[in-house]
Protein backbone atom coordinates (compact mmCIF):
# COMPACT_ATOMS: atom_id res chain seq x y z
CA UNK A 1 0.00 0.00 0.00
CA UNK A 2 1.33 3.44 -0.93
CA UNK A 3 1.87 5.66 2.11
CA UNK A 4 2.41 9.41 2.55
CA UNK A 5 6.21 9.09 2.56
CA UNK A 6 6.20 7.34 -0.81
CA UNK A 7 3.86 9.95 -2.30
CA UNK A 8 5.98 12.85 -1.04
CA UNK A 9 9.17 11.16 -2.27
CA UNK A 10 7.64 10.42 -5.68
CA UNK A 11 6.46 14.02 -6.13
CA UNK A 12 9.84 15.37 -5.00
CA UNK A 13 11.70 12.96 -7.28
CA UNK A 14 9.62 12.97 -10.44
CA UNK A 15 8.01 16.42 -10.78
CA UNK A 16 11.03 18.79 -10.54
CA UNK A 17 13.29 16.98 -13.08
CA UNK A 18 10.52 16.77 -15.69
CA UNK A 19 9.46 20.38 -15.10
CA UNK A 20 13.05 21.62 -15.27
CA UNK A 21 13.74 19.60 -18.42
CA UNK A 22 10.79 21.23 -20.17
CA UNK A 23 11.51 24.70 -18.78
CA UNK A 24 15.16 24.63 -19.88
CA UNK A 25 14.72 23.02 -23.30
CA UNK A 26 11.61 24.85 -24.49
CA UNK A 27 13.58 27.84 -25.81
CA UNK A 28 15.78 25.63 -27.98
CA UNK A 29 13.19 23.56 -29.81
CA UNK A 30 10.01 23.96 -31.89
CA UNK A 31 7.98 26.23 -31.86
CA UNK A 32 10.51 28.70 -30.39
CA UNK A 33 13.02 27.82 -33.13
CA UNK A 34 12.46 26.32 -36.57
CA UNK A 35 15.29 23.80 -36.24
CA UNK A 36 15.77 22.29 -32.72
CA UNK A 37 19.29 22.25 -31.32
CA UNK A 38 18.96 18.63 -30.17
CA UNK A 39 17.42 15.29 -31.09
CA UNK A 40 14.34 14.42 -28.97
CA UNK A 41 15.10 10.68 -29.14
CA UNK A 42 18.60 11.24 -27.76
CA UNK A 43 17.19 13.44 -24.99
CA UNK A 44 15.00 10.49 -23.98
CA UNK A 45 17.90 8.00 -24.20
CA UNK A 46 20.20 10.13 -22.03
CA UNK A 47 17.38 10.72 -19.54
CA UNK A 48 16.77 6.95 -19.33
CA UNK A 49 20.49 6.30 -18.83
CA UNK A 50 20.50 8.87 -16.05
CA UNK A 51 17.58 7.13 -14.31
CA UNK A 52 19.65 3.93 -14.11
CA UNK A 53 22.79 5.76 -12.97
CA UNK A 54 20.80 7.57 -10.28
CA UNK A 55 20.10 4.28 -8.51
CA UNK A 56 23.76 3.26 -8.76
CA UNK A 57 24.84 6.59 -7.24
CA UNK A 58 22.25 6.26 -4.47
CA UNK A 59 23.61 2.83 -3.54
CA UNK A 60 27.10 4.28 -3.06
CA UNK A 61 25.91 7.40 -1.22
CA UNK A 62 23.57 5.44 1.05
CA UNK A 63 26.46 3.19 2.02
CA UNK A 64 28.55 6.30 2.77
CA UNK A 65 25.89 7.59 5.18
CA UNK A 66 26.52 4.60 7.44
CA UNK A 67 29.98 5.92 8.30
CA UNK A 68 29.87 7.32 11.81
CA UNK A 69 33.03 9.42 11.72
CA UNK A 70 32.62 13.03 10.58
CA UNK A 71 36.10 12.96 9.05
CA UNK A 72 35.17 9.88 7.04
CA UNK A 73 31.94 11.55 5.86
CA UNK A 74 33.92 14.51 4.55
CA UNK A 75 36.39 12.24 2.74
CA UNK A 76 33.60 10.15 1.22
CA UNK A 77 31.70 13.25 0.07
CA UNK A 78 34.79 14.44 -1.76
CA UNK A 79 35.39 11.01 -3.30
CA UNK A 80 31.74 10.64 -4.34
CA UNK A 81 31.71 14.10 -5.94
CA UNK A 82 34.85 13.32 -7.94
CA UNK A 83 33.53 9.89 -8.93
CA UNK A 84 30.09 11.15 -10.01
CA UNK A 85 31.34 14.12 -12.03
CA UNK A 86 34.06 11.98 -13.63
CA UNK A 87 31.44 9.41 -14.65
CA UNK A 88 29.42 12.14 -16.34
CA UNK A 89 32.52 13.37 -18.15
CA UNK A 90 33.37 9.90 -19.44
CA UNK A 91 29.86 9.50 -20.88
CA UNK A 92 29.63 12.94 -22.48
CA UNK A 93 33.21 13.03 -23.74
CA UNK A 94 32.86 10.17 -26.22
CA UNK A 95 34.42 11.24 -29.54
CA UNK A 96 31.04 11.38 -31.31
CA UNK A 97 29.76 13.97 -28.80
CA UNK A 98 32.80 16.24 -28.81
CA UNK A 99 32.47 19.75 -30.29
CA UNK A 100 28.76 19.21 -31.00
CA UNK A 101 26.31 21.78 -29.64
CA UNK A 102 23.59 19.25 -28.82
CA UNK A 103 25.90 17.52 -26.31
CA UNK A 104 25.20 20.30 -23.78
CA UNK A 105 21.47 19.51 -23.89
CA UNK A 106 22.10 15.77 -23.58
CA UNK A 107 24.18 16.61 -20.50
CA UNK A 108 21.17 18.38 -18.99
CA UNK A 109 18.95 15.38 -19.77
CA UNK A 110 21.47 12.93 -18.31
CA UNK A 111 21.80 14.97 -15.12
CA UNK A 112 18.04 15.32 -14.60
CA UNK A 113 17.58 11.58 -15.19
CA UNK A 114 20.18 10.92 -12.49
CA UNK A 115 18.38 13.36 -10.21
CA UNK A 116 14.99 11.68 -10.67
CA UNK A 117 15.80 8.30 -9.14
CA UNK A 118 18.48 9.64 -6.80
CA UNK A 119 16.05 12.19 -5.37
CA UNK A 120 13.19 9.73 -4.96
CA UNK A 121 15.39 7.19 -3.18
CA UNK A 122 17.24 9.78 -1.06
CA UNK A 123 14.11 11.59 0.14
CA UNK A 124 12.29 8.36 0.93
CA UNK A 125 15.29 6.89 2.75
CA UNK A 126 15.82 10.08 4.77
CA UNK A 127 12.15 10.36 5.80
CA UNK A 128 12.01 6.68 6.64
CA UNK A 129 14.93 7.18 9.04
CA UNK A 130 13.01 9.77 11.07
CA UNK A 131 10.61 8.99 13.89
CA UNK A 132 7.08 10.00 12.89
CA UNK A 133 7.98 12.62 10.24
CA UNK A 134 5.35 15.34 9.96
CA UNK A 135 4.51 17.95 7.32
CA UNK A 136 7.47 20.15 8.33
CA UNK A 137 10.01 17.34 7.86
CA UNK A 138 8.39 16.39 4.55
CA UNK A 139 8.73 19.95 3.25
CA UNK A 140 12.35 20.20 4.39
CA UNK A 141 13.34 16.92 2.75
CA UNK A 142 11.43 17.84 -0.40
CA UNK A 143 13.64 20.93 -0.53
CA UNK A 144 16.61 18.59 -0.16
CA UNK A 145 15.29 16.69 -3.18
CA UNK A 146 14.97 19.88 -5.22
CA UNK A 147 18.59 20.65 -4.39
CA UNK A 148 19.68 17.33 -5.91
CA UNK A 149 17.74 18.11 -9.08
CA UNK A 150 19.37 21.53 -9.45
CA UNK A 151 22.78 20.08 -8.56
CA UNK A 152 22.89 17.27 -11.10
CA UNK A 153 21.06 19.23 -13.78
CA UNK A 154 23.53 22.11 -13.61
CA UNK A 155 26.80 20.22 -13.11
CA UNK A 156 26.15 17.74 -15.93
CA UNK A 157 25.19 20.59 -18.26
CA UNK A 158 28.38 22.45 -17.40
CA UNK A 159 30.43 19.37 -18.25
CA UNK A 160 28.51 19.05 -21.52
CA UNK A 161 29.24 22.69 -22.40
CA UNK A 162 32.91 22.07 -21.65
CA UNK A 163 32.93 19.09 -24.03
CA UNK A 164 31.31 21.23 -26.74
CA UNK A 165 33.78 24.07 -26.30
CA UNK A 166 36.83 21.85 -25.91
CA UNK A 167 37.46 23.33 -22.46
CA UNK A 168 36.94 20.23 -20.36
CA UNK A 169 39.31 21.19 -17.56
CA UNK A 170 37.70 24.55 -16.85
CA UNK A 171 34.05 23.47 -16.95
CA UNK A 172 34.68 20.17 -15.18
CA UNK A 173 36.48 22.04 -12.38
CA UNK A 174 33.53 24.41 -11.98
CA UNK A 175 31.04 21.53 -11.88
CA UNK A 176 33.18 19.71 -9.31
CA UNK A 177 33.47 22.81 -7.11
CA UNK A 178 29.69 23.25 -7.12
CA UNK A 179 29.23 19.59 -6.18
CA UNK A 180 31.88 19.72 -3.45
CA UNK A 181 30.52 22.95 -1.98
CA UNK A 182 27.00 21.55 -1.88
CA UNK A 183 28.05 18.21 -0.39
CA UNK A 184 30.17 19.69 2.38
CA UNK A 185 27.45 22.18 3.36
CA UNK A 186 24.88 19.38 3.52
CA UNK A 187 27.10 17.52 5.98
CA UNK A 188 26.44 20.50 8.25
CA UNK A 189 22.69 20.13 7.70
CA UNK A 190 22.62 16.42 8.49
CA UNK A 191 25.02 16.53 11.47
CA UNK A 192 24.74 19.93 13.19
CA UNK A 193 22.12 21.15 15.64
CA UNK A 194 19.64 24.00 15.15
CA UNK A 195 20.21 26.67 13.86
CA UNK A 196 23.50 25.58 12.21
CA UNK A 197 21.77 22.75 10.37
CA UNK A 198 19.46 25.21 8.60
CA UNK A 199 22.37 27.54 7.89
CA UNK A 200 23.99 24.66 6.05
CA UNK A 201 20.74 23.91 4.21
CA UNK A 202 20.34 27.55 3.17
CA UNK A 203 23.91 27.92 1.93
CA UNK A 204 23.75 24.60 0.08
CA UNK A 205 20.54 25.76 -1.59
CA UNK A 206 22.26 28.97 -2.68
CA UNK A 207 25.10 26.99 -4.27
CA UNK A 208 22.83 24.81 -6.43
CA UNK A 209 20.51 27.69 -7.34
CA UNK A 210 23.57 29.58 -8.56
CA UNK A 211 24.64 26.55 -10.60
CA UNK A 212 21.31 26.24 -12.37
CA UNK A 213 20.90 30.00 -12.80
CA UNK A 214 24.26 30.13 -14.54
CA UNK A 215 23.57 27.35 -17.03
CA UNK A 216 20.07 28.66 -17.80
CA UNK A 217 20.90 32.34 -18.20
CA UNK A 218 24.53 32.27 -19.33
CA UNK A 219 26.15 28.97 -20.31
CA UNK A 220 23.51 27.64 -22.71
CA UNK A 221 22.43 30.97 -24.27
CA UNK A 222 26.03 32.05 -24.89
CA UNK A 223 26.89 28.63 -26.32
CA UNK A 224 24.02 28.89 -28.82
CA UNK A 225 24.92 32.48 -29.69
CA UNK A 226 28.52 31.47 -30.40
CA UNK A 227 27.38 28.44 -32.43
CA UNK A 228 25.13 30.64 -34.58
CA UNK A 229 27.94 33.13 -35.11
CA UNK A 230 30.29 30.33 -36.20
CA UNK A 231 27.67 28.95 -38.61
CA UNK A 232 27.23 32.39 -40.20
CA UNK A 233 31.00 32.79 -40.62
CA UNK A 234 31.29 29.32 -42.14
CA UNK A 235 28.38 30.02 -44.49
CA UNK A 236 29.84 33.34 -45.58
CA UNK A 237 33.26 31.82 -46.17
CA UNK A 238 31.80 29.05 -48.33
CA UNK A 239 29.99 31.44 -50.69
CA UNK A 240 31.74 32.08 -54.01
CA UNK A 241 33.38 35.50 -54.32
Amino acid sequence: MVDALQIVSAVAGFAPPLALLYFTLKDYTYPKVKEPFFDDSKIFKFFSLGIVLGMVIFAFEDWGRTMGSLDMLVILNVLFAVMEESMKLVILNFPRFQRKVDTAFYGLSLGLGIAMTLTFASVYSSLLGLKNPGPFEMVVYSLFGLQLVLLHGSTTTLIGVGVVRGDIKGYFSEALLIHLGYGLLMILFFNAFFPLDFVGLGLASAVVVYGYYKIHTLSLPVLIRDAKRLMLKTSAASKPA
